[in-house]
């Protein structure tokens, strides 16, 4: 069918079975879908705007070191689908519980802060100011970067937004 989700995709092929192929676990399945749906499926204006959705909210299937790997870029898949015209806050909060992201930045087993010097992860939290909202640096309406008195860019957010936002996640 040309308008199947990633995981109806995978499951009408038998990738999602736990057989002796282990074609969950494999690289090339996920690939395959989102190539295949790209190429071939129904919804050609949200695909495309999902596949540049891939583009800003990277996870790459050989940073992936989970099982199930096939299922969980497929639900990626989904949610890039399914939020592709919709709320943006919507499709942060998706990509952040997303098994597949959480494996690739790290937010899979990140732990919070203790006593003994431990603190959270911080990469996932970067990667959500830095590429995914606000970027490096205050933009004027026009885009260029807003100058502080002494004409140095003025940046978004400095080492305590990331250690709050790492505190977060």
């Amino acid at each position: 069918a040309n308008d199947q989700s990633g995981r109806e995709f995978l499951a009408a092929r038998g990738f999602d079975r736990v057989d002796a192929n282990r074609f969950y676990d494999g690289l090339i399945t996920g690939d395959y879908m989102v190539w295949s749906q790209l190429l071939s499926g129904g919804n050609g204006v949200r695909k495309r705007v999902a596949f540049a959705l891939s583009e800003f909210f990277v996870v790459g299937l050989g940073g992936i070191e989970m099982t199930w790997r096939g299922p969980a870029i497929a639900e990626y898949w989904d949610i890039l689908n399914r939020r592709a015209f919709g709320n943006f806050r919507d499709l942060l909060q998706d990509i952040t519980l997303n098994p597949a992201m959480g494996v690739f930045l790290n937010t899979r087993g990140n732990r919070r802060a203790d006593a003994s010097g431990r603190v959270p992860d911080e990469n996932y939290a970067r990667e959500v100011m830095q590429l995914f909202t606000i970027g490096l640096w205050m933009l004027n309406p026009d885009g260029s970067r807003k100058l502080d008195a002494t004409g140095n860019p003025i940046p978004t957010y400095g080492i305590p937004e990331v250690m709050g936002m790492a505190k977060v996640f």
